[in-house]
C-alpha cells in the first residue's frame, strides 16, 4: 500500500516527559493536508463492523494524525469502525476529528466536556461502539499494515481473553528490540519480525493498553474499565488482573507489532510535576483492590541492551573503587542497579528505595533528587546511554551537573559523575 505519510519521516523522539518530535516531523505532518491521507469513505451501512476500534485522545494532536490517518489507510481497517473519545482538547484535536469524520464515514467523534481520563473514556467509547471485536489503541501509536489482523487472529483461542501487541517502547515484556528510525523503517521491519513470528504469543502478567484486542463477550463478562483510576495508569494491571479471574489468559502477541511513542499526553503531567502524585495514589489504589503489593514490570532479555548494561558494569567496576554508593538513571531496570561490592540506587528514588515510578516533573526535581541522593551517601552518578537524553531534556540539570561535579567517564555507553569532587563547594 502507498505510504500515507513520507517514507523517510523520522519518528525518533527529541525528548521524553512529554514525548516530544522533532519539528520538521511535526511540521510535515501537520502541514499535510487531510485530503491527501485520507480519501472520502462511506462504509456500507448495512455491514456491521468487523472490530470497533477505540481511541482516546487528549491533545497530542501531531500523535492523533499519525495513529489515526495511517489505521485508515489500512486496506484492512475498510469494515472497522473508529470511535475517538476527546478527553476536551485544546490543541485543534476537536476540529480535526470533526474534520476526519466528515471525510471518512468510519470515524464518529465522541467529545467530552472535561478530561474524564483514559478508563471513562474508554468506557464511553466501547458504549458506543458495535463490533463484535474491540481494540484499545493509544492515540500515540502506529499500527503498520497486517499487524491489526494478527493480532485479532490470536482471540480465535476461545481461552484467550485479551491479546497485546508487542512494541518498541511498554515498559514490560511486551517490549522488544526494534531498530528503525523512519516510518518506511517502521513499516518494512513491523512486516518482518511479523513474518518471522507468525502465530506466536506467550502469557503475560499485563496486556498494556497501548494497544489490546478482545471479544465483546468478554468485555462484556468481565466490565468495564475500573474509573477509580482516573486519569490514568494501572487500569490495565487492573483489567489484566480481572480477566484471569474469570478464567481467561492475557497473552502477548509477538507477531503483532506496533509502534508505541509513549507519554504523548500523559507525559504531559510530567512537566506539571503531577505524574509521580498520580503513579503513586494509583498504585495504592491498585494495593488496595487486591491486597498486595504491586511489583514493577519484568522485562524480556535483549541481547543488545543486555550486552550495554554488561559494558556499563565493567567500565563502572574499573572507575569506580568498591564500597561507592552509586546514583544511577535506570528507569527502574534492577539489572542496572547491580555493581559487584557497590552499592547502587535508583535515581530517581522512592521512600522504601525502590524505584520512583516516574521521571522527575525538570531539572529543578532533578538536582533536588541529586542532592537529597548525595547527602545520604551516593557519590558517583551513573547516566546509561539510555538515559543520555536527560541531558537535553533537563538542560537546567545538565549545566548543574558539569558545573559542579568532575565528569570522570565519558563514552558512547555511559556517563559517570563524581558527586563528592571537592571542586563543588567552591561554587
Amino acid at each position: 500500500m502507498t505510504p500515507v505519510f513520507p517514507d523517510d519521516l523520522v519518528l525518533v523522539p527529541v525528548s521524553r516527559s512529554p514525548t516530544v518530535l522533532a519539528d520538521d516531523t511535526v511540521n510535515r505532518v501537520l502541514a499535510t493536508p487531510l485530503e491527501r491521507t485520507v480519501p472520502a469513505f462511506r462504509p456500507d451501512p448495512g455491514i456491521a463492523p468487523r472490530a470497533s476500534i477505540v481511541v482516546v485522545t487528549h491533545n497530542a494532536l501531531v500523535f492523533t494524525r499519525l495513529c489515526l490517518e495511517s489505521l485508515l489507510a489500512a486496506p484492512s481497517t475498510a469494515h472497522d469502525e473508529v470511535i475517538v473519545v476527546d478527553n476536551a482538547s485544546t490543541d485543534g484535536s476537536g476540529a480535526y476529528l470533526t474534520a476526519l469524520a466528515t471525510r471518512d464515514g468510519r470515524v464518529r467523534v465522541e467529545s467530552l466536556d472535561r478530561n474524564r481520563g483514559f478508563a471513562a473514556a474508554t468506557n464511553c467509547g466501547v458504549a458506543l461502539s458495535r463490533g463484535d471485536v474491540l481494540v484499545l489503541l493509544n492515540n500515540d501509536t502506529i499500527v503498520p499494515g497486517g499487524s491489526l489482523e494478527r493480532l485479532i487472529a490470536h482471540l480465535s483461542d476461545p481461552q484467550i481473553g485479551v491479546a497485546g501487541a508487542v512494541t518498541n517502547r511498554a515498559g514490560n515484556e511486551a517490549e522488544i528490540d526494534a531498530s528503525y528510525r523512519t516510518s518506511g523503517d517502521l513499516d518494512r521491519f513491523a512486516d518482518r519480525h511479523g513474518r518471522s513470528h507468525r502465530g506466536e504469543s506467550f502469557d503475560i502478567r499485563t496486556a498494556t493498553m497501548f494497544c489490546v484486542a478482545l471479544r465483546r463477550s468478554v468485555w462484556d463478562g468481565v466490565g468495564p474499565l475500573d474509573e477509580r483510576f482516573e486519569v490514568g495508569l494501572f487500569e490495565d494491571d487492573d483489567y489484566s488482573m480481572r480477566v484471569r479471574q474469570a478464567g481467561y489468559r492475557v497473552v502477548c502477541a509477538e507477531d503483532a507489532f506496533v509502534h508505541h511513542f509513549g507519554q504523548a499526553s500523559i507525559g504531559q503531567l510530567a512537566a506539571t510535576g503531577d505524574f509521580g502524585a498520580l503513579f503513586h495514589a494509583n498504585r495504592a489504589r491498585w494495593e488496595a483492590k487486591w491486597g498486595g503489593a504491586w511489583q514493577p514490570y519484568a522485562r524480556r532479555e535483549k541481547p543488545a541492551y543486555q550486552a550495554l548494561v554488561t559494558r556499563i558494569r565493567d567500565l563502572v567496576c574499573e572507575a569506580v573503587p568498591p564500597q561507592t554508593t552509586l546514583a544511577v538513571i535506570s528507569k527502574g531496570d534492577a539489572d542496572l542497579v547491580r555493581f559487584e561490592g557497590r552499592r547502587a540506587w535508583h535515581f530517581p528514588q522512592g521512600a522504601d528505595e525502590t524505584y520512583a515510578g516516574h521521571y522527575p516533573a525538570d531539572s529543578a526535581a532533578c538536582i533536588a533528587e541529586l542532592e537529597r541522593q548525595r547527602a545520604q551517601g551516593a557519590s558517583v552518578l551513573v547516566i546509561p546511554a539510555t538515559a543520555s537524553w536527560w541531558l537535553d531534556h533537563y538542560g537546567d540539570f545538565r549545566g548543574y551537573l558539569e558545573s559542579r561535579y568532575r565528569a570522570m567517564l565519558v563514552t558512547d555507553d555511559c556517563r559517570l559523575f563524581d558527586l563528592q569532587w571537592a571542586g563543588h563547594a567552591e561554587r
